[in-house]
């Protein structure tokens, strides 16, 4: 079965012949090593790699543009900054812009300043902190005490950004619409610190967050936020449904009787569903195809109705 197996990839040879195209081949390796050695040996092929690893930013494998982003950041030179910021612009995956953005900050050119002091206020944890950290490297200086609130908040040095007092409120209020469930739920913290008492405040946003998580620390913060008691349980009540869809449920058991218990996370829906499909089986071999399915529709109908009911009264927090 030797002829299964593909031959090694001799990445020393090739880094020592300086074949950059079949180093950026490796980079789609289905072998995770095999793309870091190669991303590796064109860290340090040197300037004359930064042409090809511009052009292997357009690659449509994902880990060729990874790899090539990896490259070209070790490779340390200005003229891949363009490329980079392009990159930025129409990326998708966050791996892949995280790593662009911490390759801008070791090219050392200083016209990605601009754009990179805009992502302190991405809403991905990552790309703020690529670019915090990158933008150290480029020796920013920041405009006012707002840029400073924002380079804090992207580094989640929650310590100074408490330091700022009720300046940090607005900053943190615009970041709360983050990604991460855990740095929501340190901004609400820290919101409730400092006491943040505007009538359309973020800590009731935090009430009525997707992730009880966040829901649970904006309670804690609530009375900090200057919301009664009184008022929480209507708040968090307004949150957006995160469990089982009433209207799925209820078709689900009237086409497959016992799947929508089964989804609803009832432990005798699928037994329901057994034996309803057994039963259907053995009547399809005497009445046919459709009759039974048309016969049990009443039956599954009003069942159906009843799992919607039972769903939209399931508790949900």
């Amino acid at each position: 079965m030797g002829f299964l197996r593909s031959e090694p990839a001799d990445i020393e040879n090739l880094k020592k012949v300086g074949d950059v195209p079949a180093l950026i081949r490796l980079m789609g390796h289905a072998d995770p090593q095999v793309r870091r050695e190669a991303a590796g040996a064109l860290g340090t092929a040197g300037v004359s790699a930064v042409p090809p690893l511009q052009a292997a930013l357009r690659s449509p494998d994902p880990r060729i543009r990874l790899g090539a982003t990896e490259a070209l950041g070790t490779i340390r030179n200005c003229r891949a900054a363009g490329a980079l910021l392009e990159l930025l612009r129409r990326e998708k995956f966050i791996e892949i812009r995280w790593a662009a953005v911490l390759a801008l900050g070791e090219t050392g050119c200083m016209e990605a300043i601009p754009d990179l002091a805009l992502l302190l206020k991405d809403l991905n944890k990552y790309i703020r902190y690529g670019a915090a950290r990158s933008l150290e490297k480029l020796g920013w200086q920041a405009s006012g005490e707002t840029d400073l609130i924002y380079f804090s908040i992207a580094l989640q040095d929650w310590d100074s950004v408490k330091k700022y007092g009720p300046a940090a409120i607005p900053p943190l209020s615009c970041m709360f619409h983050d990604t991460d469930p855990g740095t929501r739920s340190g901004i609400i913290t820290l919101l409730g610190e400092l006491g943040e008492l505007d009538p359309h405040t973020t800590c009731r946003a935090g009430l009525r967050d997707r992730d009880p998580g966040v829901r649970w620390t904006a309670v804690l913060s609530a009375m900090n936020c200057g919301i009664r008691s009184i008022h929480l349980p209507p708040l968090v009540a307004g949150r957006e449904r995160t469990g089982p869809d009433p209207a799925a449920a209820a078709l689900l058991n009237f086409l497959f009787l016992g799947i929508g218990y089964n989804y609803i996370g009832k432990w005798w829906g699928f037994p329901v569903f057994m034996t309803y499909m057994s039963v259907i089986v053995l009547a399809q071999l005497y009445a046919g195809p459709f009759l039974p399915y048309l016969a049990a529709s009443p039956i599954t109908a009003v069942l159906g109705i009843h799992t919607y009911y039972m769903t939209e009264r399931m508790a949900d927090l």
